[in-house]
């Protein structure tokens, strides 16, 4: 016979279920997914960077970084007049480690 109670990791958990929802809505945009998951791969990147990697208008680009600012997802830094962004969201990362597994 089957288990009766769920482990404490088990989703079927109103408050794993909420955290869980909340940062999947958070990323559940392709240009958060894909700078969370540039961050991810190379670190620390200034906005002017990203968008000539992801090809991105950057108008649309500071959109999404302020949001996953927002959200505390990402964080920021200031040298001279550039602005840094760093992924600070140990579950967004693993998240993004895992869609990339699942994806390819």
């Amino acid at each position: 016979m089957g288990r009766t109670t769920p482990q404490k990791q088990c989703l079927c958990h109103s408050n794993m279920a909420e955290e869980a929802s909340q940062l999947l809505g958070d990323l559940a945009n392709a240009e958060r997914l894909m700078i969370v998951a540039l961050l991810h791969e190379v670190g620390e990147m200034h906005v002017n960077a990203m968008v000539e990697i992801l090809g991105a208008n950057r108008a649309s680009l500071s959109r999404q970084l302020g949001r996953l600012r927002e959200q505390s997802i990402v964080t920021t830094r200031r040298k001279h007049n550039r602005i840094y962004y760093a992924l600070s969201h140990s579950k967004a990362a693993e998240l993004i480690k895992t869609i990339g597994r699942v994806m390819s």
